[in-house]
């Protein structure tokens, strides 16, 4: 297991991929995997693993939160406890306590698995908090996806189905692009076509 990656080791590349709904992040991650040989981790996926029975996470979420978060078969209710954290700031901490630090842990093991599978060019691991979590230590590069507001509000609409008032509240959520541009070393527009992205993201891995 790595148990620390720092910048500048010779090793496979790790890039982090970030960007909000909308943004068009998951054809990103496809084409990263699809065409240019790229391992995909999603953060994501990790945290549902650990949250099931059995697991770390699991166990300490449900010591914390009490069994009235779980389903008729035993798995954790998302939404019930979604609803336990929304507008309670320690519940949340508490929440992100019992995940974050073993989905790391996770991820790191995966990426040692890949490195050793010798099948990847690089793992491009997607999350939507790599900013707030501290990924610095398991990237090498930050990557945004960047997608103008507009065409987001629109992409929203049409593959979700989202209200107005459901787009206002998850562009509300999300950091401001700034943010994004100021700490990720490479920002992907996704304002056109995918052949656009494709072009980009080809400009980029050749230089690597």
């Amino acid at each position: 297991i790595n148990p620390g990656r720092r910048k500048g080791d010779v090793q496979m590349k790790v890039y982090g991929i970030t960007g909000g709904a909308g943004t068009g992040k998951s054809e990103v991650i496809k084409m990263l995997q699809q065409n240019f040989g790229g391992c995909v981790i999603m953060s994501d996926e990790v945290a549902r693993e650990l949250m099931q029975k059995g697991n770390i996470s699991y166990q300490l979420i449900v010591e914390y939160f009490g069994r009235d978060i779980l389903m008729d078969d035993g798995e954790i209710d998302r939404k019930k406890l979604a609803d336990h954290v929304f507008n309670n700031k320690e519940a949340l901490e508490k929440l992100n306590s019992m995940t974050h630090p073993y989905v790391k842990d996770e991820i790191r093991k995966l990426i040692a698995e890949a490195e050793a599978s010798g099948e990847c060019r690089f793992v491009a691991l997607e999350s939507a908090i790599l900013l707030e979590c501290g990924y610095e230590d398991i990237c090498d590069e930050f990557w945004y996806v960047y997608t103008k507001p507009e065409i987001r509000r629109q992409r929203m609409k049409e593959t979700r189905n989202y209200s107005d008032e459901k787009v206002d509240s998850v562009m509300r959520n999300q950091q401001p692009d700034e943010v994004f541009f100021e700490q990720c070393s490479f920002v992907i527009k996704n304002n056109t076509t995918l052949s656009d992205v494709y072009a980009q993201l080809k400009k980029k891995l050749d230089q690597q």
